[in-house]
């Protein structure tokens, strides 16, 4: 998740999520906060509490984050908590230019392949299409 948002110090700044494991749903849950000069603030969720109350989700954590980076800029790795204030102002999500994985679908009958020797209009007739 890549984000942006408006600081009055450093002006605009660019938000990384990292999170581990698959689809993300893993912790620690790192956050990268880049401003426009280059420097990288980053700081790490882990969630210690043991409570019947679901884990933060991912937007939220990114909140925590900004609000820690607003009030104060850290040197290193900070670690944030859920019992942190979070940022109340406006996130803009953005896409990377990384392209999207392939989707992995299996190829229907239309995408399937011809074998040496096949006759393309027969394929074609069988289909109920065109030949090309």
């Amino acid at each position: 998740m890549n984000f942006t948002f408006s600081s009055p110090l450093h002006g605009t700044c660019i938000v990384k999520l990292w999170a581990t494991g698959r689809y993300g749903f893993s912790l620690p849950k790192r956050v990268d906060i880049a401003t426009p000069e280059g420097t990288v603030h980053s700081y790490l969720y882990f969630n210690r509490k043991v409570q019947l109350k679901a884990e933060l989700p991912n937007r939220a954590i990114v909140r925590i984050a900004v609000a820690r980076f607003l009030a104060e800029v850290d040197d290193g790795i900070v670690e944030i908590d859920a019992e942190m204030p979070s940022y109340d102002g406006a996130l803009t999500p953005t896409r990377t230019n990384t392209p999207r994985a392939p989707l992995r679908v299996r190829p229907g009958r239309s995408h399937g392949r011809i074998k040496p020797g096949m006759d393309a209009d027969l394929l074609a007739a069988d289909m109920r299409c065109e030949a090309v």
